[in-house]
């Protein structure tokens, strides 16, 4: 009997589903956003059929048991970890309708996901669990690290009764040391943030606030308000009574960004509110017991923050620090699958979890069969390893469209499904915004660079090859590459290891000989408000509708007429 593991992230948002096989590995993750191209999923199943039909067809050909593990040990909670608004429930992190809505959305998701999965694999056995949401954060977090011991700390926006759970990690096996109870939650707190910047935090804007931060100052007429809304107790966060919260909102209001109001209204909100958020984040890490020489796993969705995650190395003298690919909620799916494996045999946490590129690879049928309709312009037919090409393309200035390997898991383009250009030219990302993606001009672009040169090129870097840590550049090199340079002189890198990616290290290389720098700006293959491009057909609409100037797709380049 051959049994697959299938893990579903149920908690009404960032859906996802992961396979883990018979032996413990993890051979398929995919978010169920990028598959039907609408931002965070909400209220999608993660068992959607068709997603889950395709890719089990393909990972498990000799299934002959299934088993489907949930995120959730329970129906999620409504929305307990959530902080009042001073406005009402209609300003509120989830509005009445909401919590109606996802109540439901969670009963459906549960009972769905036992019906449909046997429609799936037809005539294999269906067995379901359901698992602890913090602790599906937990193992996938620290699976996919390479330490044997660690201290594993989550920071969510809610759990079971909690937002924060600490965890020991010993000879790869995990043991809860504590968890909060009740509300409090740094991710609540942030999403507060983000709708008192003028942003939406269900399409994930989070984003937003940490790119705007750089260009404010934490003044303390927003710190020292904001610091009463959650306070720590023996690193359990705490949240204030609704009085404080209405007392803070009037304190703060003179920042808070209206609708159509600059963006930069809102700067110093954003620097203090992240400030604020450091010092909490600081406090749990404070009360894990960390020691110099101590290693740290970070789960949870506010191990996103890759502007904290950059600092903490270093100021708590630690051996080493770990942030998964996918430290939110589309991750639990991969913890979700690994519980259920690790139930069953009893054996310590795998390793070779390390990968990120876990999702569908370009279907080459569809590209041949576009290709053939013509239109599109000229196409080449690259060896597997001819990176020369296409580094060529990055220093003419060209916009290039990266669709080839298996797709990243997690919210970052990682190279596989990524938008790459020349980072030297000052106009460069103001081009790419303009031509391609929409975005807002406040918001970085990520540098790549080798593992071996991230010294060259940064302060004190890290082994980041997830965007987890942002990181300052080194005195007289942030000005060889302005494009993907922040406001405060940071950069949010990713590091490439040769071993793991062969493709990428090999385009740096190729890129450094032309130019004398071995950096490439990289950002995610899509538009404003869409995901990362899923299909062949989503990579090509969106190199016929902007200005990009080529699209790599597995190994063969469409490149648009000149002039």
């Amino acid at each position: 009997m051959t049994t697959y593991y299938l893990g579903l992230s149920v908690s009404g948002h960032d859906p996802a589903f992961a396979v883990v096989d018979a032996e413990g590995r993890l051979v398929f993750a995919e978010a169920t956003e990028r598959f039907v191209q609408d931002k965070r999923a909400w209220g999608i199943a993660p068992d959607h059929y068709d997603h889950v039909a395709g890719a089990l067809s393909r990972v498990c050909p000799d299934m002959t048991r299934l088993v489907a593990a949930t995120s959730w040990a329970r129906p999620k909670p409504e929305s307990e970890a959530v902080p009042p608004a001073a406005s009402g429930s209609a300003d509120g992190l989830i509005d009445p309708l909401t919590a109606r809505w996802l109540r439901e959305h969670q009963r459906r998701s549960f009972s769905f996901a036992g019906q449909n999965l046997p429609m799936v694999a037809r005539g294999v056995p269906l067995e379901l669990r359901h698992y602890d949401h913090h602790l599906c954060h937990a193992v996938y977090s620290c699976a996919s690290s390479p330490f044997d011991a660690a201290h594993c700390v989550v920071i969510d926006g809610e759990g079971e009764v909690g937002a924060v759970s600490l965890y020991a990690m010993k000879g790869r096996r995990l043991t809860r040391s504590w968890r909060s109870w009740g509300p409090g939650s740094l991710g609540a707190l942030y999403a507060f943030l983000t709708l008192k910047c003028g942003f939406e935090w269900r399409l994930g804007e989070e984003w937003k606030v940490m790119g705007l931060a750089a260009f404010g100052t934490a003044l303390p007429e927003i710190t020292d308000p904001l610091s009463r809304l959650i306070t720590l107790d023996r690193g359990r966060p705490r949240a204030a009574a609704p009085a404080v919260w209405d007392e803070v909102c009037a304190a703060i209001a003179p920042f808070v960004r209206g609708a159509g109001e600059d963006v930069m209204r809102a700067a110093d909100l954003a620097a203090g509110g992240q400030a604020v958020y450091a010092a909490l984040a600081d406090g749990i890490l404070a009360s894990a017991g960390l020691k110099p020489g101590d290693y740290l796993v970070l789960g949870g969705g506010c191990a996103l923050n890759s502007s904290y995650n950059g600092t903490v190395r270093q100021r708590f003298g630690l051996g080493g620090m770990h942030v998964p690919p996918a430290p939110a909620d589309d991750g639990n799916a991969a913890g979700a699958a690994l519980l259920a494996w690790l139930e069953e045999t009893g054996a310590a946490l795998p390793r070779g979890w390390d990968s990120p590129y876990l999702g569908n690879e370009p279907n080459l049928r569809s590209l041949a069969a576009v290709l053939a309709r013509g239109g599109l312009g000229r196409t080449t037919e690259l060896g597997a390893g001819d990176t020369a090409a296409v580094a060529a393309l990055l220093t003419e200035g060209k916009i290039l469209g990266v669709m080839r390997g298996r797709a990243e898991f997690g919210p970052r383009a990682l190279g596989h499904r990524s938008i790459l250009a020349d980072p030297r030219p000052a106009e460069m990302k103001e081009r790419i915004n303009r031509r391609v993606k929409g975005r807002e001009p406040y918001r970085p672009f990520a540098p790549i660079v080798s593992e071996r040169d991230a010294a060259d090129w940064f302060d004190a870097p890290d082994p980041s090859p997830y965007m987890s840590f942002t990181k300052t550049w080194r005195r007289g090199r942030a000005e060889q590459v302005p494009a993907v340079v922040h406001a405060d002189g940071t950069g949010r890198l990713q590091t490439v290891a040769p071993g793991a990616e062969p493709w990428l290290s090999s385009l740096l290389a190729d890129f450094g000989r032309e130019t004398g720098v071995p950096v490439v700006l990289n950002t995610s293959l899509n538009v404003m408000g869409k995901p990362i491009a899923n299909s062949v057909e989503d990579a090509i609409t969106i190199f016929a509708t902007t200005g990009l100037d080529a699209l790599l797709v597995g190994d063969v380049l469409i490149q648009k007429p000149a002039g």
